[in-house]
């Protein structure tokens, strides 16, 4: 039972860690194209 509890406990982790990841991979890429756009106007 504790080791199946374990085994969620870092699933769960790793799928936020994942979301976390993709979410700040967004932000990021925006963040360049606004920066890109602003040096060519």
């Amino acid at each position: 039972m504790n080791g199946d509890a374990v085994f969620w406990g870092s699933i769960i982790t790793v799928v936020i860690s994942v979301v976390i990841i993709i979410y700040l991979g967004f932000k990021v890429s925006k963040l360049i194209k606004s920066d890109a756009e602003k040096h060519n106007s």
